[in-house]
């Protein structure tokens, strides 16, 4: 079963309120007191049998994306090699299937929480923190960060990722480069479009509001921002798409219109879908380590459950990386 605060504030022989302080990292706790927490919490753990605790919840916004499918991937190749199973659960993007997935876990004998979150908008933050917190164990946060949180988390930096990507295409050439964007209440969304904006405006080029086209992240949303960018902006000679899901929604509205990559217009993805150059479709994206991204959220995770330091902030930035194949370019 999991811990109970009253359990372990009654074999630390301290309060309730003062393991509380300690467990959400909410308030002073001098370092007599904390040793005197953890050493309760390990015993307490061992006299269980320390099982729950080799039980990790992941909690994903997608897995029919290829960038999420990646991070599984990556946890539990870690999890099986030390050891722990991984319980998975799919919110679809959706915050209130989400908070549904969280408020269930206390049903399960779960030691720790990776979870990427479909909001990081400030009001939703403070609820995920919340309901994060009230599970008293172990929370890293994968991909999206919560604002103000002080969870552990993963990161890409999506700025440099989306401000790499766009310079690329202005380096091939080209000054009428439109955008789609993920849904722009998730801090990714907002990051990869100031990236867009802070590369044109370093090189002289206007930021045209026509140009952006907000996206949800889904590949039905990539292909009707690219029929309305194809309506409405017949000067767009390159896109820049935010995400893989779109960019394949994106690829085949061109494709309908019989618009060829690389020769009528270019594009450029935020993730790689590999599987494209088996096609003969090679795209030009800015990718990022998702194994690794997986690898270091267990790692954090397990640390947290076997070190009973529960919610001390480290951030993880990694950096993304582009690989050009020619998409970038329009073919004289």
């Amino acid at each position: 079963m999991n811990l109970k605060i009253k359990d372990i504030a009654k074999k630390s022989g301290v309060s309730i309120a003062t393991v509380s302080r300690y467990l959400n990292n909410s308030g002073y706790v001098k370092s007599e007191t904390k040793e005197l927490i953890k050493k309760a919490i390990k015993e307490l753990k061992s006299e269980e049998g320390n099982l729950y605790a080799k039980n990790i919840a992941l909690i994903l916004p997608d897995l029919s994306d290829l960038f999420f499918v990646d991070i599984l991937k990556g946890i539990n190749e870690e999890a099986i090699e030390n050891g722990y199973n991984l319980i998975s659960f799919d919110s679809n993007e959706n915050i209130d299937r989400e908070f549904q997935i969280i408020d269930s876990l206390s049903n399960f004998d779960i030691g720790g929480v990776i979870i990427t979150p479909c909001s990081s908008s400030l009001k939703n933050s403070k609820k995920y923190s919340e309901r994060l917190k009230s599970l008293n164990i172990p929370v890293v946060i994968v991909d999206r960060d919560l604002i103000y949180s002080n969870f552990d988390g993963v990161f890409i930096d999506d700025k440099k990722g989306a401000f790499d990507g766009v310079d690329m295409l202005i380096n091939a050439g080209h000054k009428d480069i439109a955008i789609i964007t993920g849904p722009l209440h998730n801090k990714p969304s907002i990051e990869r479009l100031e990236g867009y904006k802070e590369v044109l405006t370093l090189n002289n080029i206007v930021i045209k509001d026509e140009y952006i086209h907000e996206g949800d992240f889904h590949v039905d949303s990539g292909y009707t921002q690219t029929i309305n960018i194809l309506k409405n902006n017949k000067n767009v000679t390159a896109i820049f798409v935010s995400n893989n899901m779109m960019m394949l929604g994106c690829i085949n509205a061109l494709n309908e219109n019989n618009i060829k990559i690389g020769e009528d217009i270019s594009l450029v993805g935020f993730d790689d879908l590999e599987f494209l150059n088996y096609v003969g479709m090679e795209i030009s994206v800015v990718a990022r380590p998702t194994a690794q991204m997986g690898q270091i959220a267990f790692d954090l995770i397990q640390k947290k459950i076997n070190e009973y330091e529960l919610y001390s902030t480290q951030n993880i930035v990694l950096k993304p990386y582009l690989i050009k194949r020619g998409s970038e370019k329009i073919k004289k």
